[in-house]
């Protein structure tokens, strides 16, 4: 018994000297391409998204979209679970567009979820976890009845970590934080991934409430002016602000929409012929529908 106990040890210990030993690889291998690269990534960040994710070790966000230290703001929790109440995410939340300034914030769940599937059984995983996957119980209960009538567990997962990605989608939006944001002229779009880990793709969801142009009214809210504005000019605000909110996520909405579209077939477009513009074409795509649009008209403040 002796003897196996210190085999294993030696075992793990040898797991994670690799890991350290990847490290020093991975140094070596950056400042051979650009000796100054930690020293610019010590400067700061500016990343362009917050994506919350699953803790899974087999969705790791950078390596999955091939992108950089310093390029997405992360937060990861078992199966990538937005709690109102939670104050880790939603310190991240306000950090992200607050401070960083994101205007895109992705929820990414993925295939064969452990959360996921322990969540759809009655069976006890003990102590807190159970009181966390009470949080996808509520979204299994939900739509238990369409995820049911598939036939083999894995697709019965990977339904609900569909489901659960548009409920935290959902969640997302009706953050008080993401909200304000509306108010103070920044923007943030809200998108669904599910990351299939059986072919290391990834798949943007469609999800008709990503912008909603009507926000339930239990969870609409309205937010007091900053304390340097001046008493009179603090009504007319509030006045623009109650009117125009709701045409400005309307108009958002559909710009994103459009965009949206546009890219995709744009990008199949350009690896046709390398020689278009993309962006340009974007651009002016956009731009033609959104002027012959009669709901999408400029404002002028």
């Amino acid at each position: 018994m002796q003897n196996q106990i210190v085999h294993e040890s030696i075992s793990e210990m040898k797991k994670y000297a690799k890991a350290l030993q990847g490290n020093r690889n991975y140094v070596a291998k950056k400042t051979a391409e650009d000796p100054d690269y930690f020293r610019k990534l010590s400067q700061g960040q500016n990343p362009k998204y917050l994506l919350i994710g699953c803790s899974d070790s087999r969705a790791p966000p950078n390596e999955i979209t091939e992108t950089d230290p310093g390029e997405i703001f992360i937060h990861r929790n078992i199966a990538n679970v937005v709690v109102p109440t939670d104050l880790n995410i939603n310190c991240v939340i306000q950090y992200a567009i607050e401070h960083l300034k994101v205007h895109n914030i992705v929820i990414m769940g993925h295939t064969f979820c452990g959360g996921v599937k322990a969540a759809m059984k009655q069976d006890s995983v003990g102590g807190l976890l159970d009181l966390w996957l009470n949080n996808l119980k509520l979204v299994y209960e939900k739509h238990q009845e369409l995820i049911n009538q598939l036939e083999d567990e894995d697709d019965r997962v990977a339904c609900l970590a569909h489901m659960n990605v548009r409920e935290q989608v959902l969640n997302v939006w009706k953050n008080p934080i993401v909200q304000k944001s509306w108010q103070d002229g920044h923007p943030v779009m809200v998108h669904g991934w599910l990351f299939r880990v059986e072919t290391g793709f990834i798949e943007e969801l469609e999800i008709e409430e990503s912008i909603p142009t009507n926000l339930s009214k239990v969870f609409q809210l309205n937010f007091k002016p900053t304390q340097s504005q001046k008493p009179k000019q603090q009504k007319e605000d509030n006045e623009e602000e109650r009117s125009r909110s709701p045409s400005i996520r309307k108009r958002f909405q559909r710009m994103q929409s459009r965009l949206e579209t546009e890219i995709k077939r744009l990008t199949i477009i350009t690896l046709q012929d390398p020689n278009q513009d993309v962006e340009k074409g974007v651009i002016d795509q956009v731009s033609e529908v959104l002027q012959k649009d009669p709901e999408f008209k400029t404002e002028d403040h």
